[in-house]
């Protein structure tokens, strides 16, 4: 079943100086979901607070892309006399639209694996389904198979489902011990 993702990137807050000149920051936001284009917003020049308030869409055919990408999301900083410098990035997970028809709205922090959390984006992230049907309403999709000793603090156990039937596992030959 056919979807369209659409994405509103608000703005950005609190981003790391890049330009050490201005003492600033020239910032536009790329996104990526699955093989679809690569889109980008147009470049905010000198702010640590970047506003751009637009909108983009991504169809979708493939109900597996759905389930199985996340939507990628990187700021960057526009430099004229070298290559770009990546600032932070953010994965969403759009299973939780996939079960309920909201939106995921808020901000994300970014984060770069060199620098930590580098900054918020504020974004608003909807899913409407070709003929307003949604194939997942009824299904597995966007359920979470996690292991915990316990439940987290704050959260309790409504139900134990019993989905394997056995487990068979096979030593690993470079775990010594």
């Amino acid at each position: 079943m056919p979807a369209v993702i659409k994405i509103r990137v608000c703005s950005a807050r609190n981003l790391p100086v890049m330009d050490r000149t201005t003492e600033l920051t020239d910032a536009y936001i790329t996104l990526q979901f699955a093989d679809a284009p690569q889109l980008r917003t147009h470049v905010a020049r000198r702010t640590l607070n970047p506003l751009w308030n637009r909108e983009f869409r991504i169809e979708v055919a493939d109900d597996n892309e759905l389930q199985d990408h996340p939507l990628q999301i990187r700021c960057w900083d526009k430099d004229i006399m070298s290559s770009d410098d990546e600032i932070g990035a953010v994965t969403v997970d759009l299973n939780p639209l996939l079960l309920q028809p909201t939106q995921l709205s808020g901000w994300y922090p970014l984060y770069d694996t060199l620098r930590g959390f580098c900054g918020e984006l504020s974004l608003v992230i909807k899913m409407d389904f070709i003929g307003d049907v949604n194939p997942f309403k009824e299904s597995g999709a966007g359920v979470q198979f996690f292991s915990l000793a316990a439940p987290p603090a704050g959260m309790r156990l409504a139900s134990v489902q019993g989905l394997v039937e056995e487990l068979i596992s096979a030593p690993d030959p470079e775990h010594h011990w």
